[in-house]
């Protein structure tokens, strides 16, 4: 019996130690060469940019900013001009001191101004006269361009000055620049000012007319007929107040 045992346990004895070669871990050497075998890891992909959207500006859009800025630029080297030419003036009336003289402008234009006066600086007024008709001219370009928001920049604050004919058309195209842009409160309060400073212009009828018409646009209907009916009183043969006449009728 002790034999049969013996004899058993031999013959499993290759068996046995065949699973414990099957269950042992495998090898660092052996795991290596499994792992060079693994599938890579795949790379993530990429996301696509976000790109932010801007506003892209046409071109005419860009030449009015463009515009626009040289005129409230061009406005500004006026007023400079303008001040310098004060200061000349008042450095020549006073007694010499020792403070330096007010600095010179090498502009062309202002040179021109000395050599047409024979030398001696322009008068306030003939200079006040002389800024005004530059800003129209300069007004007048945008206007006739459709750049009505550069012209009205170059015409800012235009209220009659010393109500002079050339401050008058500053002020009247400004009027015009602003009904251009359909800026019904600056066309109102602008149009009201020059139609009382100068009412015995031939404008001031187109002026009451605008004005009438951006408070009909603005829903102020009752106010717009008192308007017309203002005009039709005050200045009954011009052209505004047959225009205004049609209106009334139409309710």
């Amino acid at each position: 019996m002790m034999i049969r045992t013996h004899t058993a346990l031999l013959l499993c004895s290759p068996f046995l130690l065949g699973a414990c070669v099957t269950a042992a871990p495998p090898s660092p050497a052996t795991a290596a060469h499994t792992e060079h075998f693994a599938l890579p890891d795949l790379p993530a992909e990429p996301l696509p940019p976000q790109s932010i959207p801007y506003p892209q500006l046409n071109e005419q859009t860009q030449i009015d900013q463009m515009g626009l800025q040289i005129a409230r630029l061009e406005r500004t080297v006026e007023q400079l001009q303008t001040r310098v030419q004060q200061l000349e003036r008042r450095s020549k009336t006073r007694p010499a001191a020792k403070a330096p003289a007010a600095p010179r402008l090498d502009d062309a234009k202002l040179k021109s101004r000395y050599l047409a006066g024979g030398g001696s600086a322009p008068s306030d007024t003939d200079a006040v006269t002389l800024n005004e008709t530059r800003l129209y001219n300069q007004a007048l370009k945008y206007y006739q361009r459709g750049n009505f928001s550069a012209a009205a920049a170059v015409l800012r604050g235009a209220d009659g000055g010393n109500g002079s004919e050339a401050a008058r058309r500053n002020m009247y195209l400004l009027l015009q620049s602003q009904q251009r842009m359909g800026n019904c409160e600056s066309v109102i309060e602008i149009g009201g000012r020059y139609a009382n400073r100068f009412r015995g212009s031939a404008q001031a009828p187109e002026a009451l007319y605008g004005i009438g018409q951006c408070q009909y646009n603005m829903q102020q209907k009752d106010i717009a007929r008192n308007t017309w009916r203002k005009l039709m009183q005050t200045y009954p043969d011009s052209a505004a107040a047959k225009r205004a006449a049609v209106r009334l009728q139409q309710r």
